[in-house]
């Protein structure tokens, strides 16, 4: 089996979980859908959850310590998104309400002048420690919702929640698709080009309908024409394609290039940007909750799972379930070689994934202990499983 290069991008993967772990000593396996967690500054707030949602709300904070200077903002916007908080925490509820079961949140509770979580390190901290240390927090609990998803369904939807004071009172779908692109016909917007830079992109190549680019972006079963179908105004859809040239429109920024599928990966991106009629009234913001988090049910059912609909989390109900009787004990770890799994079943699956949530090997109980010399130095997610059901999730610190 390959071995994934250590390049740049994964060595910062690996560093946002040696962050988290150090500071906060998480794992995968102490998370519980529902419960809030946070990081070791206090500052970003998970939510954990069982479905294949990702809900990012990165502008939406009010806190402002003095401790923490305010960053430069000459060259950046430090306006707080109003009421994307409460927006989002409004969609996980929905979420629960319509099935019983949690997407996945996280919130930057720092103003947007203190901590910008969509934008790299060195402009969202401004050099402050304390805000760097909550990037790492608030970008590894992303990661780890991935890497939770892609064990549980394989595939999964990271949405980054926005509010835009445009003049257009309406939802503006971000796919990382310049505005000019989106105003090409069908055809050119098919094009390889497009698509290899498209946040859904994985999607694209890869859904139960075979819909094309084009399609996705703005048929009768895209994002946006879901939306417009419950009455919400939406760019790009079937009944507006493309903003028009004079037009603002945001293409989608650094969270949805990272934590999309542009890059590869089984998760696809879209940014959300809520226009502020729907945010600034607290009825309508309910109704709008409830209507987004039916649509990604929809999207999901139509695109990813025809059976999700149907089942929800109880698609991975007889996963949850973790038998006492096991006395799971996984030694050493940290470990330089190798591994001793031990367990009550020697047909335990073991499966060991990377930050990515990309699979690098996979085991039967009674091989081990395993020599795992093949993986590079850094964090990995252990996945124990005896048949269908769920045994437990492990770091693995390879040394």
């Amino acid at each position: 089996m390959s071995v994934i290069s250590l390049d740049f991008k994964l060595f910062l993967k690996l560093s946002l979980l040696i962050i988290l772990f150090l500071n906060a000593n998480y794992t995968s396996a102490q998370f519980t859908p529902g419960i809030p967690a946070f990081d070791s500054t206090g500052y970003v707030e998970y939510i954990p959850g069982n479905l294949p949602v990702v809900i990012s709300v990165p502008h939406g904070g009010y806190e402002e310590p003095d401790f923490i200077p305010d960053r430069d903002c000459e060259n950046f916007t430090c306006v707080r998104d109003s009421y994307t908080q409460e927006l989002g925490r409004s969609i996980g509820e929905s979420f629960y309400e319509q099935t019983g079961c949690y997407p996945h949140v996280i919130i930057n509770l720092l103003h947007r002048k203190k901590f910008d979580a969509n934008r790299e390190i060195i402009e969202a901290a401004d050099g402050n420690p304390t805000v760097e240390q909550a990037w790492y927090g608030y970008h590894a609990f992303i990661d780890s919702a991935k890497v939770q998803i892609t064990q549980d369904y394989e595939r999964g939807l990271f949405l980054d929640l926005h509010g835009h004071g445009h003049d257009i009172q309406r939802i503006e779908l971000g796919y990382r698709i310049w505005k000019s692109e989106l105003q090409l016909s069908d055809n050119e917007l098919d094009d390889d080009f497009y698509i290899q830079k498209n946040s859904i992109k994985t999607l694209v190549g890869d859904n139960l309908q075979s819909l094309t680019h084009s399609a996705l972006l703005r048929g009768e079963n895209s994002f946006g024409t879901l939306l417009e179908n419950k009455g919400i105004p939406t760019v790009p859809s079937m009944q507006d394609p493309a903003p028009l040239p004079e037009d603002n429109y945001f293409t989608g920024g650094y969270n949805t290039r990272e934590h999309g599928s542009l890059n590869g990966g089984n998760i696809d991106g879209i940014q959300i940007e809520c226009h502020q009629s729907i945010r600034f009234d607290a009825d309508i913001r309910e109704v709008f909750a409830d209507s987004l988090a039916k649509t990604i049910n929809e999207y999901i059912d139509l695109h990813y799972n025809s059976q999700y609909d149907e089942h929800y989390c109880n698609i991975i109900s007889n996963l949850s379930e973790n038998p006492a009787d096991e006395n799971i004990n996984i030694f050493p770890n940290p470990t330089n070689r190798y591994l001793n799994i031990k367990s009550n079943s020697d047909q335990t699956t073991i499966s060991i994934y990377n930050l990515l949530g990309q699979k690098m090997s996979t085991h039967i109980g009674s091989e081990t202990p395993l020599d795992v010399d093949f993986l590079k130095s850094g964090y990995y997610i252990i996945v124990l499983k005896k048949g269908e059901v769920w045994m437990s999730s492990i770091t693995l610190i390879k040394q």
